[in-house]
């Protein structure tokens, strides 16, 4: 179907006997910018997307930056055997620790000393991927176990523990357990070593000689216990639920954004509609550019009230664990809004070009910098940098926040939902900006007349 005017052919002008080529078509398929174009921009875009994909994820340790660890030195010293000399073993384990990991590790670790009260308050917010306990009595526990090589009583190991934090991810917590893993055998030698010179010494005072046995016992001597801060039931997918949920909501605003947009735009006669065999071009519907987009809007705003109870819904029947569902539901409401108003908005102000702006800001650019999969502490600085406006990083710790702390606002969720005001804002002020200057300047959406093929320039749309 054609419209009459504009300068469009009739059906009859391109109808040629079968089986012979019209010329145009020739012409066309001859043409350089036919191939050319979607080549390289095909191969722009995907190799974009394989660099952008690969780089952080092959080796997360060598892109460490600041990796956050708090530790808590709670220890209050003791008397040290035979001397009325005050020790803080606890302190001289944490010096050994920091200056082992800033000359193994500089500026990969970042090794926060606060107090216990600080440390579980920064677990539960997301502030902390794994911490460093050392107890109050650790001096006096560690003079008994090294008394206890010379003697007949047997005497716990002096205790250490170390926490991970599941909820901030798989790959972050892989990435703590493999440094306390390593620090805390080196810091556990060290300290052994000191200990191991102190019974000597206090041996040799004494003229009491000390077995192998007695000197084995204490070559590794704190009792090292592991634990998580803020475990994770089964069925959350190691840490991982988060993130899939987060990529579910913006996919739905930006595909939805694409498949409305597009059905939107066929109902009022601006594009043609085709299913399968079927081609269709309705009357264009007199409505402004700024009309067009705010119906738009309108749809996905509906859509994500659906949406988001379904992806809900879909979470409780595959037995996902989601605690707060009603904070999901209103969060994801908010995200693919959000992102359904800028998606939009940068469709209205690029056109066509939109869909490969809006394919690589939302996708190409998202995924390497969600921080769902490998933490934002262990990819380039690059990559670090864009994730701050970036709309999947942001709806990953706002669903990381809701489903693993409690929804806790201080676990990202306040800065997510900022974050999409923020997005949603610039799309309500820029997108009507746009369509106002071109409906002011009569750039309506519709060719002034046809354009060939293979001739003059395409007029403005």
């Amino acid at each position: 179907m054609t419209e009459a005017g504009g300068g469009a052919k009739s059906d009859a002008e391109h109808e040629r006997p079968p089986g012979v080529i019209h010329p145009t078509v020739v012409a066309e398929l001859r043409s350089f910018a036919l191939w050319a174009r979607p080549l390289a921009v095909v191969v722009v875009v995907m190799g974009l997307l394989g660099v952008m994909y690969m780089a952080p994820a092959v080796d997360p340790g060598k892109h460490l930056h600041q990796f956050p660890i708090v530790v808590v030195n709670a220890d209050t010293g003791a008397l040290q055997p035979g001397t009325d000399q005050k020790q803080y073993l606890g302190q001289q384990l944490l010096e050994g620790l920091q200056a082992g990991v800033d000359e193994q590790y500089p500026g990969k670790f970042d090794l926060d000393v606060v107090d216990r009260s600080t440390a579980l308050t920064r677990l539960d917010n997301a502030h902390a991927y794994g911490a460093i306990f050392i107890p109050a009595n650790f001096s006096s526990a560690s003079f008994a176990f090294l008394g206890s090589a010379i003697g007949d009583t047997k005497v716990d190991q002096p205790v250490i523990e170390v926490f991970t934090n599941p909820g901030v991810g798989a790959v972050a917590t892989q990435i703590a357990t493999q440094f306390f893993t390593r620090s805390m055998a080196q810091v556990n030698q060290q300290f052994g070593e000191r200990l191991t010179a102190a019974l000597v010494q206090q041996t040799d005072a004494a003229g009491i000689k000390v077995t192998g046995a007695g000197l084995t016992a204490i070559t590794e001597p704190i009792n090292v216990q592991e634990s998580a801060a803020n475990p994770l039931p089964d069925n959350a997918g190691s840490g991982l639920t988060a993130f899939y949920y987060a990529l579910l909501l913006v996919l739905a605003g930006f595909t939805g954004t694409m498949i409305i947009s597009a059905l939107i735009d066929g109902r009022l006669g601006f594009a043609p509609v085709e299913l399968g065999p079927m081609y269709e071009l309705r009357k264009r519907v007199p409505i402004s550019r700024l009309g067009t987009l705010v119906v738009k809007w309108w749809a996905i705003f509906w859509v994500s009230l659906i949406v988001s109870g379904l992806f809900v819904l879909t979470s409780s029947l595959v037995g996902m664990y989601a605690p707060n569902k009603m904070a999901l539901w209103m969060f994801g409401v908010l995200v693919i809004t959000g992102v359904g108003i800028i998606a939009n908005a940068i469709l209205s102000i690029f056109g066509s070009a939109g869909l490969l702006i809006n394919l690589i800001f939302f996708v190409v650019l998202g995924l390497p910098t969600s921080g769902g999969t490998v933490p934002l502490e262990a990819v380039p600085g690059f990559f670090r940098g864009l994730a701050v406006g970036e709309p999947l990083h942001q709806a990953f710790i706002g669903a990381r926040s809701i489903l693993y702390f409690e929804a806790n606002i201080d676990a990202g969720l306040g800065t997510a939902i900022g974050m999409f005001l923020v997005f949603t804002v610039i799309g309500l002020i820029f997108g009507p900006i746009a369509c106002v200057i071109y409906d002011r300047k009569g750039l309506i959406r519709r060719p002034d007349e046809a354009t060939e093929s293979t001739g003059s320039h395409a007029a403005a749309v």
